[in-house]
C-alpha cells in the first residue's frame, strides 16, 4: 500500500494520517519515490527538499503521537512553486543572477502550509521573473506537460501544474497576476483555483520594495489539485490571516455565500475560439443545468475594453524598473517574449493623469462586472480561447506571441478585475486536456468550488498519469 500512497488526494491522506491508519513519514517517501521516478521526464520539481521532507514527516508523526491537535495537511506531501519564499532555500525567481540569493524567513502561504503540517517536497519551475505563460528559463531548463512535450505546461506555474499531474505531491501551491495558475491547470488537467486576491496572503520577505497598485491587488495564491476536495482544502489551510498582508481578507459568513442552483451565464467565447474550448464549455453548462441551474449564453460586459486596461496598466506598472531588470537579468526566452508583447501594443500609458483615469476605469468596468453578477451570478467560459498551446510558442515571433496574448484574454480580464476563478478539467480532445473556467463576484470562492465539484463529477478526473516523452501531439 505505502508504494501507490502518491496516487491519494490531500483529503484521503490528511484523514488516514490523523486516524493513524498510515504515518506521514509513509507518504512522503511514497511522493520522494514518485518523484524520483516521474521528475527527471517532466522537470518540474527545481529544488527538492527531500531531508527536510523527511525530518518534517518525522515531525507530523511524533505530534501525532504525542496528542498535538492535527492541522488540515497534517503530514500531507505537497510543492510550493519557486518564486516564493521558503526559509533555507534559493529564491532566484529562475534568474542565474539571482542564484545565490536565499531565504531568510518563509512567505505567508508558506508559513500557512506549514502550520497546517504540510510537508513541502520541494520547489517547483517557474519562467524567469514569472512573466510568460510558458515554463522554462536558462537556470533550470524547460518543464515538460506530462501529457506530451509538444503541448506547453502552460505558466507561469507550470513546474506546479506538472508536478500535482504526474503525482509529485497532492497539492501544489501556485500564483496567478494574469493566468498563471488557472492555464497550467488547464494545460495539464488538474484543477487551480486563483482566489480574491489577498484571500490567501501575499507577501515575500526577500523583497525589499512593495510592488505597485495593480500587482498588489490583483495578484493572488491559489492551490492546484488532482480534484475539486483538494483544492478546496488547500485553499482552506493557505488561507489563514497573516498580518505582513496589509490587504489580507477574511471569506464572506456562510450566510453570504452563494448556493446553488443559480442562474449561469454561459460564454463560448468569441467565433474564432478553438473548436475543443468551445465544446468544452457548453458541455459543462449542461452538467449545471442537469442540477437546476438556469443556463443563457450571455458574454459579460466590456470583455474587450477590459482586455486592453488590463495590457495598458500591467504595461505602465512594468515600464521603468522590471523592464530594466528583465533587459539587464532576464533570460532569453523571457526576453525574447516581452519583446514581442511590445511589438503586440503593449505600450506604456502616457503619464500619470492617463494612469489614474486607467485606475478608476478599472472601477467602473468592476461595478457593471458586479451588477452581471447580480443577474447571472456564476459565470461559465473558457480558460483560454486556444487549445493545446504547443510547447515554447512564445519563442515563434510577434505573431505567436499576439495570439497567446488573444487566447489568454479570458484570464487576464478576470485578473485585472480581481475576480476569483477555478479551472475545472473537461476531458481531452486531440491528446490534450480541456477545461473551462468557473468565475464570480468576489469572496465567492467556495462557491466556485461547489460548482465546481457538479462539473467533476460528470467530467470525471484526468490524473494522475505517469509522463509521456514523446514530442508528437
Amino acid at each position: 500500500m505505502t508504494e501507490e500512497l502518491w496516487r491519494w488526494g490531500a483529503v484521503e491522506l490528511a484523514e488516514a494520517i490523523r486516524a493513524r491508519r498510515i504515518s506521514s513519514r509513509e507518504a512522503t517517501e511514497s511522493a520522494l519515490s514518485r518523484m524520483a521516478v516521474v521528475n527527471p521526464r517532466i522537470n518540474a520539481v527545481v529544488e527538492p527538499m527531500e531531508q527536510a521532507a523527511r525530518d518534517a514527516a518525522d515531525a507530523a508523526d511524533v505530534a501525532l503521537a504525542r496528542g498535538d491537535a492535527p492541522g488540515l495537511l497534517h503530514g500531507v506531501p505537497v510543492t510550493v512553486k519557486m518564486n516564493v519564499d521558503v526559509a533555507g532555500m534559493r529564491r532566484s525567481n529562475g534568474i542565474i543572477a539571482l542564484k545565490d540569493r536565499i531565504a531568510t524567513d518563509d512567505s505567508p502561504v508558506v508559513t500557512n502550509l506549514r502550520k497546517a503540517g504540510a510537508v513541502i517536497l520541494g520547489l517547483t519551475n517557474s519562467p524567469a521573473f514569472a512573466a510568460r505563460s510558458f515554463t522554462s528559463n536558462e537556470m533550470y531548463g524547460e518543464t515538460y506537460n506530462p501529457w506530451g512535450r509538444a503541448f506547453t505546461p502552460g505558466g507561469s506555474s507550470g513546474g506546479a501544474a506538472a508536478a500535482v499531474a504526474a503525482g509529485v505531491g497532492a497539492i501544489a501551491h501556485g500564483n496567478d497576476l494574469g493566468g498563471s495558475v488557472r492555464q497550467p491547470a488547464a494545460c495539464c488537467g488538474v484543477v487551480g483555483l486563483r482566489c480574491t486576491p489577498s484571500r490567501i496572503p501575499n507577501y515575500n520577505p526577500s523583497v525589499a520594495q512593495d510592488r505597485p497598485a495593480l500587482h498588489q491587488s490583483t495578484t493572488s495564491q491559489g492551490p492546484l489539485a488532482r480534484s475539486i476536495a483538494d483544492a478546496r482544502l488547500g485553499f482552506a489551510a493557505m488561507s489563514a490571516r497573516d498580518p505582513r498582508d496589509p490587504w489580507w481578507v477574511p471569506g464572506l459568513a456562510e450566510a453570504d455565500s452563494l448556493k446553488l442552483p443559480v442562474r449561469v451565464a454561459v460564454y463560448p467565447g468569441p467565433a474564432d475560439t478553438d473548436p475543443p474550448v468551445a465544446e468544452a464549455v457548453r458541455r459543462a453548462a449542461a452538467f449545471l443545468a442537469d442540477v437546476g441551474c438556469t443556463v443563457e449564453e450571455v458574454a459579460p460586459p466590456r470583455f474587450e475594453e477590459a482586455w486592453d486596461l488590463h495590457r495598458a496598466l500591467l504595461n505602465a506598472e512594468r515600464e521603468g524598473a522590471t523592464l530594466r531588470e528583465i533587459e539587464r537579468h532576464g533570460d532569453a526566452f523571457v526576453r525574447r517574449s516581452m519583446q514581442s508583447r511590445i511589438a503586440f501594443g503593449q505600450k506604456p500609458l502616457p503619464g500619470r493623469d492617463e494612469y489614474i483615469a486607467a485606475l478608476a476605469l478599472r472601477s467602473t468596468i468592476l461595478r457593471d462586472w458586479n451588477l452581471f453578477f447580480e443577474t447571472y451570478p456564476l459565470l461559465l467560459m473558457p480558460v483560454a480561447f486556444a487549445h493545446a498551446m504547443p510547447a515554447e510558442y512564445d519563442q515563434q515571433g510577434d505573431a505567436a506571441v499576439a495570439r497567446v496574448m488573444w487566447s489568454n484574454m479570458p484570464a487576464y480580464v478576470t485578473a485585472l478585475l480581481a475576480l476569483p476563478g477555478l479551472s475545472v478539467p473537461m476531458g481531452l480532445a486531440d491528446g490534450a486536456p480541456t477545461s473551462v473556467q468557473l468565475v464570480a463576484a468576489r469572496f465567492q470562492d467556495p462557491f466556485l468550488f461547489d460548482a465546481g465539484a457538479v462539473i467533476e463529477a460528470r467530467a470525471g478526473r484526468l490524473t494522475p498519469i505517469d509522463p509521456r516523452t514523446d514530442s508528437t501531439p
